[in-house]
């Protein structure tokens, strides 16, 4: 090794052990003077680095020098989160002169320049964000803080995203890290929303310690392209949803009763086709009579898809819907008598779809679904049952899951509701699905002898039952035929 060499790597040996050194006495107390000979130290090193011809070691040794300058003149305040930075350096140029030595693999030294590359944008975002304003400066007009800078703001661009920024653990400090997303946003687009505020920055230990940051941000920025704008260093993750206005239409809910007869209409068509093809006994040759009525309710579904005022969220379902009805009408059209195997396949898609459709209209159409937690259960039950649009609800699904006990009060509350929704030709299924299932099953079976509960396992359980049942086949369909009437 060349002498000149030898003699910089044993004085940059030298100098990191005194490093590290200063650093672990100022972890545990501030010293001025250990503050002085840290920068003395990094302002040598890369010196001298520069001089043999090491500058990936110069640049590190030169961003930590430039913290620990404005820390010595007391633009940026001197805490834990630099000592980090500087310990997170130190070790990287250790590798970086075993790597010199022959010691390492040319991976090795990619990795350790990406984290170079890293200390040095933490570095630069950490001596812009802290850098204390000058008093006169401040007297006269306070300055605004970056978020809130940002978010005063016109917005403007086509795209809408909400995004949520996640950060490495072993990231040495945040708030820089935050200062660089806050930057690309900047770049791209207008802040709309910060789920934190300037204060973060001036704010306690503890909320350095946030690790996920929510905002939403305005551009003309596709969403493909925000993933290259945002993969920054400590930045480990990001999820994005796209707020923009066009793609959310399709999950708008219309509060009129045009929607609501229609998907009325549509349950009464799926529970005639399913009992006709799965339920009755079926007849050795399909006759003209069956194909007509499938005809029919073909039809009816065709007019009540119609009339439904948000066709994008259901179009791909109304396209399934049609190959299904076609395979059934070709299946019944060209056999004499259905075969089992293919009736059970058939059955399975109707399922299928039929599951799909419940989840279109949980809640809002038809079924309604509560859920309770432990606290307030009564209150809440009854002022939920309270709200229920009796005449268009048809089935309402009490999910325990939450529950691994029901008390006397509860029991009694829920037979009262029970009752209530009967006088109202609305049936009431329970979910016990949860760990204490067990619990709340052995519950009902015991006031069996009072009052008789449905238990299902999940929420489509309870669906099926209710197609499969002849009793709520011909219950639902009247009331779908009092309803079509009325409208």
């Amino acid at each position: 090794m060349d002498a000149i060499i030898q003699f910089y790597m044993e004085e940059t040996e030298d100098l990191l052990q005194k490093a590290e050194e200063c650093l672990i006495r100022l972890e545990t107390e501030y010293s001025s003077d250990d503050v002085n000979e840290l920068f003395r130290i990094a302002h040598t090193i890369k010196g001298s680095s520069h001089i043999a011809g090491y500058s990936d070691i110069g640049d590190v040794m030169h961003k930590i020098e430039d913290v620990l300058d404005c820390a010595r003149n007391g633009s940026i305040t001197f805490d834990r989160n630099i000592v980090s930075l500087c310990f997170r350096s130190l070790d990287i140029v250790k590798k970086m002169l075993e790597y010199k030595k022959g010691h390492g693999s040319e991976a090795l030294m990619q990795e350790l320049a990406d984290a170079a590359s890293g200390i040095g944008e933490t570095a630069e975002a950490f001596i812009r964000t802290n850098k204390n304003k000058e008093k006169k400066a401040a007297a006269e007009q306070p300055a605004m803080g970056i978020i809130s800078s940002l978010l005063s703001k016109k917005p403007e661009g086509r795209n809408k995203y909400y995004i949520t920024f996640f950060i490495e653990e072993d990231a040495p400090m945040v708030s820089p890290v935050l200062v660089m997303i806050l930057k690309s946003i900047e770049d791209i687009g207008a802040l709309v929303y910060s789920s934190v505020t300037d204060s973060f920055f001036s704010g306690s230990l503890a909320e350095h310690e946030i690790r996920t940051f929510d905002f939403i941000l305005c551009t003309d920025t596709e969403e493909t392209e925000l993933y290259t704008f945002f993969d920054l260093s400590y930045v480990e993750k990001i999820n994005i949803v796209d707020l923009t206005r066009s793609k959310l239409e399709e999950n708008d809910y219309c509060f009129n009763n045009s929607d609501n007869t229609s998907y009325i209409i549509i349950l009464k068509v799926f529970m005639k086709l399913y009992h006709m093809l799965f339920i009755r006994p079926q007849k050795n040759r399909p006759d003209k009579e069956d194909l007509q009525i499938l005809e029919s309710l073909r039809c009816e579904a065709v007019n009540a898809f119609g009339r439904i005022k948000n066709k994008t969220r259901i179009g791909t379902f109304i396209k399934e819907f049609d190959v299904f009805f076609s395979c059934i009408k070709n299946m019944y059209a060209g056999q004499s008598g259905a075969d089992k195997e293919l009736c059970f396949d058939m059955q399975k898609q109707m399922e299928a779809l039929i599951e799909r459709a419940y989840n279109f209209v949980k809640g809002k159409h038809i079924f309604r679904v509560f859920k309770p937690e432990k606290n307030d259960f009564i209150n809440i039950l009854k002022s939920f049952m309270d709200m229920v649009n009796k005449s268009s609800t048809f089935i309402i699904l009490i999910d325990l899951s939450n529950l691994d006990i029901l008390h006397e009060n509860e029991v009694m509350a829920l037979i009262e509701v029970k009752k209530r929704m009967e006088a109202k030709d609305i049936e009431t299924g329970i979910i016990t699905g949860g760990p204490g299932a067990r619990r709340i099953i052995n519950i009902f079976d015991s006031i069996k002898p009072v009052e008789e509960f449905n238990l299902f396992k999940s929420e489509f359980e309870a669906i099926l039952r209710m197609f499969r049942s002849q009793d709520s086949f011909h219950g639902t369909v009247q009331k779908v035929n009092d309803v079509q009437h009325e409208y």
